[in-house]
């Protein structure tokens, strides 16, 4: 991803700092901080020290740092050899770097299940159900 953090639109997060909330970003995220909360932004880049805590829905993901909970990279999710992903991941692409770490489920976005917000705290399992020969 090049560098487009002064374009209008962007949001970027320095280290040391954090914050917690709803954020839509039209543009590039890029998170040297921390971040709580749901974020919704084109592309996200997490650095080596940054960390997201919620629901991160982006087109474009390259992590170096950590996210928690709820990822869901549209069209290309990139996990560098520092990057951990705890959590749920769905994406169109994928790239894992040695040493990169996913704990969690992680899925096609194609095949990710959007379940209502009422029905996430309940335990869902999903049966494999063949066809009669």
């Amino acid at each position: 991803m090049n560098d487009r953090t002064n374009e209008a639109g962007c949001i970027v997060i320095g280290e040391g700092v954090t914050v917690s909330g709803k954020f839509v970003v039209p543009g590039r995220a890029v998170i040297n901080g921390s971040l709580e909360g749901d974020l919704q932004a084109d592309e996200i880049l997490v650095g080596a020290q940054g960390k997201l805590v919620g629901n991160i829905k982006v087109r474009k993901a390259d992590v170096f740092g950590e996210i928690h909970d709820t990822l869901l990279a549209s069209e290309h999710l990139i996990i560098r050899s520092t990057g951990r992903v705890n959590g749920n991941a769905s994406y169109g692409e994928i790239e894992i770097e040695r040493g990169g770490l996913v704990q969690g489920a992680i899925v096609p976005a194609k095949a990710a299940v959007v379940v209502p917000a009422m029905f996430k705290t309940a335990e869902i399992s999903l049966v494999d159900v063949k066809s009669p020969s």
